[in-house]
């Protein structure tokens, strides 16, 4: 597995990018990760649908956005876990543009809620905080087995860290396999490809980005959680490298 590039080392929190954080937030043990009111559910819903409007035009415009596999969520019943590779900060939007209208959930680092409007509008998108204390990350897991459970897609970065314009994949962590695995639900690999730009994005310096939704991965119900959340990291992994390496071809 390729190294992670020399002077681009994260910091503990898994940033590359620094963003302004002056706000102070804590993960409390009443955190409601899911929103629960009928009214606040609704709220949620109607500013994602303005959201994906002005997502769509402005990814497209910006980065040159390209999706391509939604045939691929058809086949999914119920929940599922969602991964990709983090190459942009944006490409959590490429992700919602993706899966919607899909109810969504993204794992995301407790510090992103530290920036200012920044924080407001991830949560109403569906952003939740992983906290670094196990007790909490165990509630989390719960909450999303729950959400999983009414159908809801939960998307959690496997790599951890953000390298915008990374070519290569980086070390799986195991978490959201073993989310998967523990709730008996599959895996939908993503990847993230870069293209040179071309037509009317000539005047890109940095690449197009094409996201391509690759067929969902289902646990093997032969094997223990741990073994079967391992098993699932590698198939993904093998997906998602063999759709990079076809890219670059």
């Amino acid at each position: 597995m390729p190294a992670e590039p020399v002077g681009r080392i994260p910091d503990e929190d898994g940033h590359v990018i620094h963003m302004w954080q002056p706000f102070s937030f804590t993960v409390e043990d009443d955190y409601r990760y899911r929103p629960r009111g009928f009214l606040t559910r609704l709220g949620r819903g109607l500013f994602r649908c303005f959201a994906m409007v002005l997502l769509r035009i402005l990814d497209t415009a910006m980065l040159g956005l390209k999706i391509d596999g939604r045939e691929n969520l058809d086949a999914l019943e119920g929940g599922a876990v969602t991964v990709c590779n983090h190459v942009h900060p944006l490409d959590c939007t490429m992700i919602g543009l993706a899966l919607f209208p899909r109810e969504l959930y993204y794992v995301s680092l407790a510090s992103n809620f530290q920036i200012p409007l920044v924080r407001h509008i991830i949560r109403w998108l569906g952003a939740v905080p992983i906290s670094k204390s196990p007790h909490q990350i165990g509630r989390l897991f719960d909450e999303m087995g729950k959400a999983m459970a009414e159908g809801a897609l939960v998307q959690i970065y496997p790599e951890g860290v953000l390298i915008p314009y990374d070519k290569a994949l980086r070390k799986f962590k195991s978490g959201a396999f073993r989310l998967a695995a523990d709730n008996g639900v599959s895996v939908v690999p993503m990847v993230i490809t870069q293209e040179k730009p071309r037509g009317t994005f000539f005047w890109k310096r940095k690449p197009c980005l094409h996201l391509h939704i690759l067929p969902p991965i289902a646990p093997d119900p032969g094997l223990a959680p741990r073994e079967a959340a391992n098993d699932l990291r590698q198939r993904c992994l093998a997906a998602m490298q063999a759709r990079l390496d076809d890219s670059a071809t």
